[in-house]
């Protein structure tokens, strides 16, 4: 178990290493919840790039808004999917 501190804003960090196994980054939202006295964040779903076939028969893809940039790598992961 990892321990975290409860600012006076009330807020808290979640450490590196959860963010870091979980994919957790800058602008990501959560969602909060009360579970048997417990505070439950759960990750909000992210938008994701769509693909769909042209009529051309060519894969095309479309970012969601505020997207980061496509680079090669992101669009050989995405058509990988």
């Amino acid at each position: 178990m990892i321990s975290t501190t409860l600012s006076t804003k009330g807020q808290i960090v979640i450490p590196l290493d959860l963010r870091r196994k979980l994919g957790l980054g800058a602008g990501d939202k959560l969602l909060c919840a009360i579970e048997g006295g417990k505070i439950v964040l759960t990750l909000e779903p992210r938008e994701s790039a769509t693909r769909r076939i042209a009529d051309d028969g060519l894969p095309v893809l479309t970012a969601p808004a505020g997207a980061p940039p496509m680079t090669p790598e992101l669009v050989k992961e995405i058509l990988a999917e």
